[in-house]
């Protein structure tokens, strides 16, 4: 279902520009260089506080794409039901993975805190992300990435929510993360989603304006028609 309310429909807009445009302040500010874990931890130590920021940056954007998400999935309900209860479930299922492997970072920079030998710290990190509880959490994560953004994508071109061009970017965008290399990568995979979300955030306020118009012409027929009735 479409949001009835405008302050709805604003609302989604700026939830799917928010969301992915602090994950790109984290990515822009991180030291992780995206290479092995003892790389990842010899930056932390480099840089704790500058890691700490683009994580708690990275948190506020995991916690916004949860009502962006649903939101997306809501208006497009209309018109594709199954996808967009489908896609919404299993975009929110990969937020809360995200929020493992958020822990999964925290432990990360315990393990420097602790003055652990780079090498011992990383086998621990390493183990962490891989044995059975970790390797769920980060199924959660990518599968829920995949699937969701595809069947949300699919469900927003049926719905006619945004251009075509910007719900293939919400299809591309988890293929394109897992595939590009290095930090650099890593940005512009995360560029692509800021640029098919806020499109389509763009799309929805655009036809908030032809909602509003429509309303008001709605609103100036009725009031000639009853002004009409008057005379008569």
């Amino acid at each position: 279902m479409f949001p009835q309310s405008r302050r709805s429909r604003l609302g989604l807009a700026a939830l799917l520009v928010a969301a992915p445009l602090v994950e790109l302040v984290e990515g822009l500010l991180s030291p992780l260089t995206d290479g092995s874990t003892a790389d990842d931890l010899q930056a932390i130590a480099a840089h704790r506080s500058v890691f700490v920021v683009s994580v708690l940056a990275g948190i506020v954007a995991t916690v916004l794409y949860v009502p962006a998400f649903l939101g997306l999935a809501r208006a497009s309900w209309e018109r594709s039901r199954v996808l967009s209860a489908m896609g919404g479930s299993i975009a929110v299922l990969s937020m809360l993975g995200f929020m493992g492997v958020r822990m999964l970072q925290a432990f990360e920079l315990e393990t420097v805190d602790q003055h652990l030998s780079t090498s011992q710290a990383a086998r621990l990190v390493d183990g962490a992300g891989t044995n059975a509880l970790g390797s769920v959490i980060t199924g959660m994560f990518l599968g829920g990435s995949v699937l969701g953004l595809l069947a949300l994508g699919i469900a927003v071109w049926r719905a006619r929510l945004a251009p075509v061009a910007a719900a293939v970017l919400l299809i591309a965008f988890p293929f394109v993360d897992l595939l590009a290399a290095g930090h650099v990568g890593t940005i512009a995979s995360h560029a692509l989603l800021l640029i098919g979300l806020g499109w389509t955030g763009l799309a929805l306020l655009r036809r908030d304006h032809r909602i509003v118009a429509a309303d008001t012409r709605g609103h100036a027929d009725a009031s000639g028609n009853n002004s009409m009735i008057t005379a008569n």
